[in-house]
Parts: C-alpha cells; structure tokens; sequence
C-alpha cells in the first residue's frame, strides 16, 4: 500500500509537566543488554552466600537471576527504549518541540520518558527508561490535580520492592517486600499515572486514553490486554506458575516486529456484499478509542474489488486517503486560530476525532461494480501519520504502516 501524500494534520504527545534546562540530545541507536540467563534455586543459595548477586535499582539485569522471565520481556518492550537515546521518533519530536516551544520542553517529556531521573536526561538511571524501579519501588500513585509521571509517583529511598501480591517482608534477602501495592494490583491506577490525559497549551485534549478507558461499560484494566498472562513462572524464585507479561503490549512492539500482534485484537474486522454495495464493519474491542495515545497515529482502512479472474475492478484508496475516502481514515486532526493544518501541541482546536469510540460498531459502504465477486478488506496502522513524519524530517522504520491480516469477502 502507498501512501506517501496524506493530506491530514497530525499531532503529538504533549508530555506533562516538570521544567529543566537540558537541551533535547540527538538520538542515538542503541539496544538493551540481554538478560542474565535463568539459574536454579540452589544456585541462587551459593551466589548469595559468597556475595555474587548485588542489587541495583537503576539496573534491570541485576534483577534478572530471580525475576528472568520479566526482565527479558521488559527488554522486549517500549518501556525499555523510552529514552530519546533509544527511541529516534520520540527523539525527533522532542527536538523539534524544545526547538519550537524552549529548553523546557525536555524536562516536561522526563517525567513519563525517563521517570527515575528528571534532572539529568542522560544519566544512566535516565537512559534505563521506565525500568523496574519505577514502578515498584514505590509507596503508591496520587492521580488528580493535574499530576503526572514522577509527580504522581510516591517513590521509596529505601530498597523496598512491591508487586501485585501480598509478599513477606524477609522473603528475598536483597531487597525488602512487603503487602501488595494496590495502584499495581489493580491493573490500572499506575498506568494512568502517564497514559490519563494530556493537553496542550490551549487546553485540547492530544491524548486521553485514560478518559476513553473510564468510559467503558465493563471493568477491563489496563493489564488484562497490555500485560497478558504467561502461563510461566516469573522467575526462579517464583512459587506462582503464571505471571503477567512485562511486554508491555502494543503498536510500538507490533511495528518494530512486522506484525500486527495486539492490534488484530483491537479490531474485529468483518464485510459483505449488498447488491452493488460493498459494506465493512469495524467493532472496536480495545478499552478505549481506537486509535489510541499520541494523537498522530492513523488507521486506514483499504477496500479492494475483484472480478472472478482476479482483475482489481475498485480500489477505495491509493495515495491521498483523506481526499479519496475520508470515511475510511480514523484519526484526529488539529488546527490554528486561522483554520490551518497544526501539529497537535500547537494547535488552538480540533477539527476531526474520527476514531471508534470504546465499544462502537461502525459500517462503511462503497458502491463497486456489478461483476465484482470478491473484496478484500485491510486495516493499515500508522505510528505517526506522513505529514507529522514530513514535519520532522524522519523516515525510520516507524513511518512504515503495521498491516491486519485482510478479510476476503465473496458474493453470495
């Protein structure tokens, strides 16, 4: 599918709210260190008693021999890259807003990107990203009041960890334990501390995952879809045979994999033929809009005809979407005081929200020709819509759509 001309504002994220000085880095190509390999329980005993393990609170791979499974999975994640050092289009898009906006811009993006170091962007508590600590080392999460990423976050000077789970203290002899921490138990509080809602300047909303997700008839969290269960131990010292998976599960991960991994499960895709109409039907099963998040993603939707030779008699989109069918793009689009095109943190309101509401069924039809027999339809997911990617001069691998697998629709 090409689509090189969209002709659509788009926007991004309007991170929250700490000032800093530090100017935006350049980014930087850059891979997490693999994990520790597994060891056995004894193993764990021997290390221990003559001082080969150490914790480190800033160091992931320190909490691999007893945590395996989740550090590898964590490594696996966004959460991981979510340094400018390691993500090139969080990267781009903070340089042109420091550039755009002042030297601040840096420090707003810290508090969610780089979490355990607010100050110096580059340290290496910084570079860790959202790592271990972030968000088990804490007392709890204060949500309200405009609070976000680090200033919702109650953190602990103390070598104390917490999870979802009641663990007695003295259980593991580097690190204290303790009762579980109910902003993680509940599979939602925590992650609200930076996927809630996000506003610019003047006020527009440019992310509100969180407000979509309160939305919802039924009381799905944030880990039932993001953080699934692994029917595996978390690691050698686990006595439980399941845990939830430290992937983190999104586009981001679905993108850099080339396939469409959560995303098929957002959507349920089905069509048909009625007389010379053909009818696609897209239901939204996420817990929230769809799209999500950074307010520049779009999803297209492709509808192809065939005739019994396998001819393409129609095709709803080539190159401009939003000329050629509207109806079929899902996406926000912002604008300025004069009516123009803007960039989401810029923009002084917003002209279009066409994504699916949480739970929404919604139809799109086009007329085809009477021989067609055959229709393929296709879901194109796009990180950051072309021109945002234009705007920052960036044509990484993220510009490249995530494509669902095609529904095949036949007459009857």
């Amino acid at each position: 599918m090409r689509l090189p001309t969209l002709l659509l504002a788009a926007g991004f994220l309007a991170c929250a709210t700490e000032k800093s000085s530090t100017p935006p880095s350049p980014p930087l190509a850059e891979e997490a260190a693999p994990p520790k390999p597994a060891v056995k329980v004894n193993e764990l005993a021997l290390l221990l008693a003559d001082g080969g393990l150490t914790l480190d609170a800033d160091e992931p791979s320190t909490c691999a021999p007893c945590h395996t499974a989740v550090v590898a999975e964590w490594q696996d994640s966004l959460h991981s890259r979510s340094h400018h050092s390691k993500d090139p289009l969080y990267a781009a898009l903070r340089t042109l807003r420091a550039t755009k906006q002042g030297p601040h811009i840096p420090g707003r993006c810290a508090v969610c990107h780089n979490p355990r170091d607010g100050q110096d962007h580059d340290s290496k508590a910084a570079v860790t990203g959202v790592s271990c600590a972030t968000c088990h080392q804490l007392d709890g999460v204060h949500l309200g009041d405009d609070r976000k990423g680090t200033a919702a976050l109650v953190k602990r000077k103390d070598k104390v960890f917490r999870g979802p789970h009641d663990v007695p203290d003295g259980t593991s002899p580097l690190h204290g334990t303790g009762p579980a921490l109910p902003a993680l138990a509940d599979g939602t509080s925590l992650c609200l501390a930076c996927h809630a809602e996000e506003k610019n300047p003047a006020g527009l909303a440019t992310c509100s995952t969180g407000v979509e997700h309160a939305s919802l008839a039924d009381n799905r969290s944030c880990a039932e879809c993001h953080m699934p269960v692994v029917e595996l131990p978390s690691g050698p010292v686990s006595s439980r045979p399941t845990h939830r998976s430290h992937r983190f599960l999104g586009p981001h991960q679905a993108q850099r994999l080339g396939e469409a991994g959560i995303l098929a499960e957002a959507v349920k895709l089905t069509g048909r033929f009625e007389g010379t109409k053909l009818v696609a039907r897209l239901e939204n099963l996420s817990g929230h809009s769809f799209p999500t998040g950074f307010p520049a993603r779009m999803v297209v939707l492709e509808l192809r005809a065939f005739d019994a030779k396998g001819k393409e008699l129609y095709r709803n989109v080539k190159a401009e979407p939003m000329k050629e069918h509207p109806e079929a793009v899902l996406n926000r689009v912002y604008a300025d005081a004069e009516g123009k095109p803007a960039l989401a943190p810029f923009a002084t309101r917003q002209v279009r929200d066409s994504r699916l509401t949480p739970g929404e069924a919604r139809e799109v039809s086009v007329e085809v020709p009477a021989k067609a027999v055959k229709a393929e339809l296709s879901l194109h997911f796009f990180l950051a819509a072309p021109p945002m990617l234009k705007a920052i001069a960036y044509t990484g691998p993220e510009a490249k759509p995530v494509a669902l697998a095609p529904v095949v629709v036949t007459r009857p």
